[in-house]
């Protein structure tokens, strides 16, 4: 082999190898580590509420801290990962993801609680912008949208492990076991990802750092592929688009425009089922650990909708897909209040809920893959995340002031379950609007 093309096309169309599925693997990993990471605040909710008296609406703005800190490091750490590399933002999250949790779990009060939620949001941010991007770019064409799906459903997989050792965890320690667990776990990837992922090959040949074509060389020989002989020159005309800009040109503008609308309106609903669960239960006379069963549930469902999406999605179209599953997990999330009568229906009903709208968040990561240049991944799933991510603060902040204002739990749940039905709605024009570009 003597061309960067032939390496490409071989990426691209040849079995992948096993270290390949190595890399996608450790970004399941990663993104089950987002997963708990994100709603370990939802877990620790009701010992932070009992030991330090929140309200309601304090608790709604604490729930919602990390979403501005992930908004922040999915738009600014999603632009570095194409511009800087996959694998040094991806270790530069997890570096902050363990520092703030750590502060997290040390916090003597909310403030520095809440300043610590917002530093570890924008660590996670970055994670998923670099895992969504190194994944991708280490998949050959048949197996990216399967691995990139696997990979966001690795967010419900963390989320059920977490509450599945939280539970027993938490009958015996109080609520910082949860941050001390999450750190410790952060640190585990770090050695993991500096020793087994290594720069993608798309990154090094579009940017061409000192010594790429040895690092390319060693990479290859690496992951079982021959090693290129030389790069090819970059001709300027055929130049792959970078940066923000980029996402509004190109024939993408509409593209871009419509996945923001529809994740803003999932993530709202999403973030508010979640992160308010563990808090309605425990309200309705449920302990902290059944809370967290229900929550786990929701989980589980979610990790088998992730599943289920990857592997449906290879035979039929993704978009009427996702419009199903938010149709049906706002669905879930509206009747979810007429199941509070007993710990069993809570936990059926979650599970069903969890199975659609876990699957409709992975169902974004592999539009994502297959909508965005590889050069614009980074980038594109990072702005996509991050002003979703920021929208979805709203998600747990409106309804600890709808809850504050008096409203019953059947109105809020009716009213945050619009974000995912809406989501479902943007998406009727995302093949007409494809089109026309």
């Amino acid at each position: 082999m003597n061309s960067m093309v032939g390496v490409l096309e071989q990426f691209q169309r040849e079995p992948m190898k096993i270290g390949q599925w190595y890399v996608v693997a450790i970004c399941i990993g990663i993104l089950a580590l987002d997963g708990y990471d994100v709603l370990s605040i939802a877990f620790a909710a009701p010992g932070i509420t009992a030991e330090w008296g929140l309200s309601k609406a304090t608790l709604g703005i604490v729930l919602s801290l990390e979403l501005v800190g992930m908004a922040l490091g999915s738009i600014i750490m999603g632009a570095l990962t194409d511009s800087h590399g996959r694998r040094p933002t991806m270790l530069v999250g997890l570096v902050m993801v363990t520092v703030g949790m750590i502060v997290a779990g040390l916090a003597p009060n909310v403030y520095i609680l809440g300043a610590a939620r917002v530093f570890t949001g924008i660590g996670i941010g970055g994670l998923l912008a670099s895992a969504t991007a190194t994944s991708s770019d280490y998949c050959n064409d048949k197996n990216r949208s399967l691995a990139v799906t696997l990979v966001a459903g690795g967010f419900a997989f963390g989320v059920y492990l977490g509450a599945t050792f939280l539970g027993p965890l938490l009958k015996q320690y109080d609520w910082r076991i949860t941050f001390y667990l999450g750190a410790a776990a952060s640190l585990l990837f770090l050695p993991l990802v500096y020793i087994f992922v290594p720069e993608t090959i798309s990154y090094l040949e579009r940017k061409r750092p000192a010594n790429a074509l040895e690092s390319i060389q060693k990479i290859m020989t690496r992951m079982g592929h021959p090693a290129p002989t030389e790069l090819p020159p970059i001709q300027a005309d055929k130049a792959a688009p970078e940066g923000m800009p980029a996402l509004f040109k190109h024939g993408l503008a509409a593209i871009t425009i419509i996945l923001i609308l529809a994740y803003v309106g999932n993530v709202g609903t999403y973030y508010y089922f979640v992160k308010w669960i563990p808090k309605v239960v425990s309200d309705f006379g449920f302990t902290a650990s059944q809370a967290t069963e229900v929550l786990g549930m929701i989980s589980l469902g979610g990790v088998i909708g992730s599943i289920a999406m990857s592997i449906i999605t290879r035979f039929i179209p993704i978009r009427p897909m996702m419009i199903l599953c938010l149709v049906a997990a706002g669905a879930g999330v509206a009747f979810f209040p007429n199941a509070m009568d007993s710990l069993d229906s809570m936990k059926q009903v979650g599970f069903v809920t969890g199975v659609f709208i876990f699957a409709a968040i992975s169902g974004f990561f592999g539009l994502w893959a297959s909508t965005f240049p590889s050069s614009l991944l980074g980038s594109g799933s990072g702005l996509v995340l991050g002003i979703g991510r920021g929208g979805a603060v709203l998600g747990p902040m409106i309804p600890g002031f709808l809850f504050a204002a008096g409203l019953e739990l059947q109105t809020v749940a009716i009213i945050m379950a619009a974000g995912s039905l809406s989501g479902g709605v943007m998406l009727l024009f995302l093949k007409r609007k494809t089109a026309e570009q």
